[in-house]
Formats: C-alpha cells, sequence, structure tokens
C-alpha cells in the first residue's frame, strides 16, 4: 500500500540516503525542521514500514572479494522454487537476491574470493537444485556506482522545495585490496549493516571497547573504503515504486561518451546505481519508477538523447526485492560467537 509522504518526509529519507549515519541535529538543520519534529517523523515512517532500517554500505573488493551476478531461469513446482530462494537468501555469500519478470526468474549476485570459489558455489547450487534451475548467465562487477534516491525530491533537482543538497556517489568496486578486518573491525561491519545510526558509544558496548577505540577503527575502514558509505533502506513498494534492472549494450567502446552518459545517469532521478561489469553486456542500470509508464519514458529518454551511443536496451521488473546486505561471508569467521550483533 502506498503511504502519503510531504516534502519533509522525503527530504528526510533523501538525507539518509545521502549518509544515513547523519547527526540528528545536521538532518533538522537541512530540513529546516525542529529536531523533535524530524524525530517524530523517523517514528512514523518506520512504524508505516516506510523506512525499513539504514545500513552501512561495504565494499567487498577492498576485501579481496568480487561480486558475481548470475541470472537463473527457473522451472519446477512453486515448492521448489521456494526452496531455491530460500536458499539463496540465507547462504552467507549472499550480496543481493531479487525474482523478476521477464527472461530471466532470479537474480543472484555473491561475493567471493575466486572464480574457482564463485564456479564451487554455483556448482553446488545447480546441482542441489538441478531440477529447478533450466538456464544461467554470470556477469562478474568491475564497478557499481550507488546515487541517491532523487526522485524523493522531485523529477530534478531544481524541482524540489527550494533546498540546496550535494550528490554523493558511493562505489562498490575500484581498487581491488587485501585488507584483513581484526575481530573488532568485524563486529563493526556486522552492526552497522544491520543498524549504521548505533552511536560510538553503543558500538563500543556491544563490542568490548571503548567509544575513542570505535572512532579510529570507523575512520580507518572508511579511509581505505571498506566501508563505502551508509544507506537508508526504504520499501519502495509503500511509496509506489517498482524497480527495474536494466542492460545498456553500447554501439563501441568510447570512453568519452561512456563519462557522457554516467554523468546524465548520476544526475538521473530515477537512476539509482550505473554498473560496469564483465560479461554478455557491459553496463546496468538500476532505476525506480512509480509505473511502466514512468519507467518507459526514461528509457524513450535515454535512447533518444544518446541514440548515438546506445545499441539497445533490456530489461527485467524486479517482483520481489528481497534487497542488498553484507554478505555474511566478509566477518561472520572473524566473529566471537558471543558478540551481540543480532539487536
Amino acid at each position: 500500500m502506498s503511504q502519503s509522504l510531504d516534502a519533509y518526509d522525503r527530504r528526510i529519507l533523501f538525507e539518509l540516503d545521502c549518509d544515513s549515519r547523519r547527526p540528528l541535529s545536521e538532518i533538522s538543520r537541512r530540513v529546516r525542521l525542529g529536531r523533535d519534529l524530524v524525530i517524530s517523523r523517523l517514528d512514523r515512517m518506520q512504524k508505516t514500514g516506510v523506512l525499513r532500517g539504514c545500513t552501512a554500505l561495504i565494499n567487498p573488493y577492498k576485501l579481496g572479494y568480487t561480486i558475481y551476478k548470475t541470472y537463473l531461469k527457473l522451472d519446477g513446482n512453486r515448492d521448489r522454487r521456494s526452496q531455491l530462494v530460500a536458499f539463496l537468501n540465507n547462504h552467507p555469500n549472499t550480496f543481493w537476491l531479487a525474482e523478476c519478470y521477464g527472461s530471466w526468474d532470479l537474480i543472484w549476485g555473491i561475493a567471493a574470493r575466486s572464480p574457482k570459489e564463485a564456479y564451487d558455489i554455483q556448482n553446488q547450487l545447480f546441482s542441489d537444485f538441478s531440477d529447478v534451475v533450466t538456464n544461467y548467465n554470470v556477469h562478474t562487477f568491475v564497478n557499481n556506482w550507488w546515487f541517491p534516491k532523487k526522485y524523493l525530491l522531485g523529477t530534478r533537482q531544481s524541482d524540489g522545495p527550494g533546498w540546496q543538497f550535494a550528490m554523493p556517489e558511493l562505489t562498490i568496486g575500484t581498487t581491488p585490496d587485501q585488507h584483513t578486518l581484526d575481530e573488532i573491525e568485524a563486529g563493526l561491519i556486522a552492526l552497522l549493516s544491520r543498524n549504521s545510526r548505533l552511536s560510538a558509544t553503543e558500538l563500543a558496548q556491544r563490542l568490548g571497547t571503548t567509544p575513542a577505540i570505535v572512532s579510529y577503527r570507523l575512520e580507518k575502514l572508511e579511509k581505505l573504503g571498506v566501508i563505502a558509505g551508509y544507506r537508508v533502506d526504504i520499501d519502495r513498494s509503500r511509496l509506489g515504486m517498482t524497480l527495474f534492472n536494466v542492460q545498456v549494450q553500447p554501439r563501441s567502446y568510447d570512453a568519452a561518451k561512456e563519462r557522457e552518459f554516467h554523468n546524465y545517469c548520476k544526475s538521473h532521478p530515477q537512476v539509482l546505481e550505473y554498473i560496469q561489469q564483465l560479461g554478455e553486456c557491459k553496463l546496468e542500470l538500476v532505476i525506480e519508477a512509480a509505473s511502466y509508464a514512468e519507467f518507459s519514458a526514461v528509457v524513450d529518454e535515454l535512447r533518444e538523447r544518446f541514440s548515438g551511443y546506445i545499441r539497445n536496451i533490456d530489461y527485467l521488473m524486479v517482483k520481489r526485492d528481497l534487497f542488498h546486505r553484507t554478505p555474511r561471508c566478509l566477518y561472520e569467521p572473524l566473529l566471537d560467537h558471543g558478540l551481540k550483533v543480532a539487536a
């Protein structure tokens, strides 16, 4: 059910989507509402289910992992398909999972340390669910840029209610690295992946350390790029929005044209992600729209504006988004089992 949000609600969600660890005092100043009013609106949006939570965006590439995305075509009865989805959703390497309408039924992203590890994970899946999986295709993420939900403020930046804002660009990928986490850092990632608004004091209490050490480790993880940023988890269905996964086939490789295309997508209110990858399709976009007609208008706009660059556009409509998450394999093996990360 779609929820009615006013301009202040949307601005609060936008600020959290830019940086969900922003202090309430800063959000209050940016939104031009009293702190108590901001808290009241956040409480209401949580109770109605619009605001699902606030999370850290972790870059697995800085920890020696790569993201592999598998498209799956399914057959079989409903029970077996449900068992497959449950298996993938609970897998410790899962980065994203979505059920789709279109030429593929599932999109499954995993984090793996090597092509061999990714192969073994997929091979186990195909073996255990050989009666369900009828076809598949694999892409390897190179860079994945995340943009804030600009549609919350209007169709274009100038259409907003007069507020000025900066637009971050959070990145998964970039230059790979092999940073090793210790137990405190693994605990921070586990906790912040569930609730990025936990204070340094709360984090320290759960990790059995001091706020000063927590602040130092957080600054370190941010500087290294392990923590790419902090986002908000919004139930888009309550905003009347639908997610589309869009594959873009360029006519030819042109670095200058791609930079222009990237910058345009970054500023577009409906484009949430821009993905460079290895595989059958070089570029992918993630787009949210209020209707199929609105989505079609976005696609037509891209085709017309970049007719000399885009050869073809294909897409999937996401039926059920099981959401991005920090793969548990990144931190679970390093955690003390008594660590309070579930709350």
